[in-house]
């Protein structure tokens, strides 16, 4: 057998898992409500909770992104480490709050949130809407990204539209049979493994000390702008692009489901200080990686850079029956990444859908157990159209990550002021998001990304906050 073909029996042979984990997870399930399917019964421990979040904060934006971009833009984008760590500061402003009053009024989706504290039905609407775009957008991510990885590491001989189709069908399948649980459970095995794997790889792959130095050598006379400190301007570029991930990546619709399920407050605190270090272990090492695959890419400029991971995995494993090990449990581990996000994305929207739209319009006197099947039923509907989508993209990862979170830390003011302000209203909060939201997108839409190398969406969300305090004083 070929090395694709251990590579394809590899990934069926992890596939089988999920829909087994799946069948199980179904048997476990105590009934067919909202809450049991979507919350997991809302009984999740520090352990499960941990890599669960951690497989929805690091998905395909991370980890194919990550080394592609210091393959284009150099050694300046070490600050991604600095984006997930803001993350993680931003879920503990104001997520042991929102938790203890979650139990308290048994909240399934973010929408509820907003009705309890904000009790407008117009303003739960226009988040939820902006949670949708956000999450279409996050799952088609996802959906490319199962693409290119297939595609990578077998050299091309699964065609990118395999590997979307075959993995999008699996996905569907194991989601609708074992909900949260299956994608908790998936979520642990996927992590460890990630572990596991990037360790090993950077291990086998980081050059010594004296190979190091040729590389570097080789940087200072080929590529010499990726290795200069950034200038002043792409500093406050960063800074601005830090603010808006890590207050966008704690507001992610799965992210708050995930603080809803979770055992206790204590279970939920530990958990997210646990986080702290999983920058340091899964993106520093993508870092380094990236900054080795650079020679490998200077004469290929047309090549996408979605695919540069993929490829040189292909190509480091192909050093050693060791290294192809290694290879194997990676690629296994990164397809499994981007399938529990996708997993985890499709099932909020689902839930979003079915629950703070359909449930609160066309079937507003429906039991939990119909609603349940509702959001069934939108998750192969969704998974559909964006299968087609995927299967043409228009836009690269990276492009998706940007448009993504200029839109979706318009979403932020509505959990950290809603906890702690106690002056803000509804009147002002609605006000505020349709401002910050109608700019932000605007502006991107007629090619406006930053102004004064501050994004659009930072500035939207400033506009956002200090209209919702002024109209909300105005209203008193």
């Amino acid at each position: 057998m070929g090395t694709t073909g251990v590579i394809i029996l590899s990934i069926g042979a992890y596939l089988i898992l999920l829909l087994a984990l799946g069948l199980i997870a179904n048997k476990q399930r105590k009934s067919n409500t909202l809450k049991d399917f979507y919350l997991a019964g809302g009984n999740m421990g520090a352990f499960v909770l941990l890599f669960t979040l951690y497989a929805t904060q690091y998905s395909a934006n991370t980890m194919l992104v990550t080394p592609a971009e210091v393959v284009n833009k150099g050694m300046g984008m070490i600050l991604i480490l600095g984006y997930m760590t803001a993350v993680v500061v931003f879920y503990l402003t104001f997520a042991p709050q929102l938790y203890n009053i979650s139990k308290k009024q048994s909240f399934i989706t973010p929408g509820d949130w907003f009705d309890y504290r904000f009790k407008s039905p117009k303003l739960t609407l226009l988040a939820n809407g902006i949670l949708v775009l956000v999450s279409i957008n996050f799952l088609l991510s996802q959906l490319m990204a199962m693409g290119h990885i297939v595609n990578g590491v077998t050299d091309g001989q699964i065609p990118y539209w395999v590997g979307v189709v075959s993995l999008a069908f699996v996905v569907i399948v194991y989601e609708t049979l074992g909900g949260m649980r299956a994608v908790a459970w998936t979520d642990v095995i996927q992590g460890i493994m990630l572990f596991i794997g990037l360790i090993g790889l950077f291990i086998m792959v980081m050059p010594s000390t004296d190979e190091l130095a040729k590389i570097s050598i080789w940087l200072i006379e080929n590529e010499p702008k990726k290795i200069a400190v950034p200038d002043v301007s792409f500093r406050i570029y960063w800074a601005s692009l830090l603010l808006m991930i890590g207050l966008g990546g704690a507001v992610y619709p799965q992210v708050i489901q995930r603080i809803y399920a979770a055992k206790s407050v204590k279970t939920l605190r530990n958990s997210l200080g646990a986080m702290i270090i999983m920058p340091l272990v899964t993106v520093l090492i993508l870092f380094l990686l990236g900054v080795i695959s650079i020679p490998h890419f200077i004469d290929s400029e047309g090549v996408s850079k979605d695919t540069v991971l993929p490829e040189m995995l292909h190509y480091w494993g192909s050093l050693s029956v060791f290294n192809f090990g290694l290879m194997i449990m990676v690629v296994v581990a990164l397809i499994a990444a981007i399938m529990s996000t996708a997993d985890s994305v499709l099932l909020s929207l689902s839930s979003i859908i079915a629950k703070d739209i359909f449930g609160k319009s066309k079937y507003k006197s429906a039991s939990s157990e119909k609603l349940t099947k509702l959001g069934k039923l939108c998750s192969w509907v969704i998974m559909f159209i964006m299968v087609l989508v995927a299967l043409h993209p228009k836009i690269t990862l990276w492009g998706l990550i940007e448009l993504k979170m200029q839109i979706l830390v318009q979403v932020a003011p509505l959990f950290l002021l809603g906890v702690h302000s106690k002056t803000i209203n509804s009147k002002g909060m609605f006000l505020g998001l349709a401002v910050g939201f109608l700019f932000a997108t605007g502006a991107f839409l007629i090619g406006v990304k930053t102004i004064g190398n501050i994004h659009v969406g930072l500035i939207g969300f400033v506009l956002n906050i200090m209209v919702a305090y002024s109209f909300s004083k105005k209203s008193k």
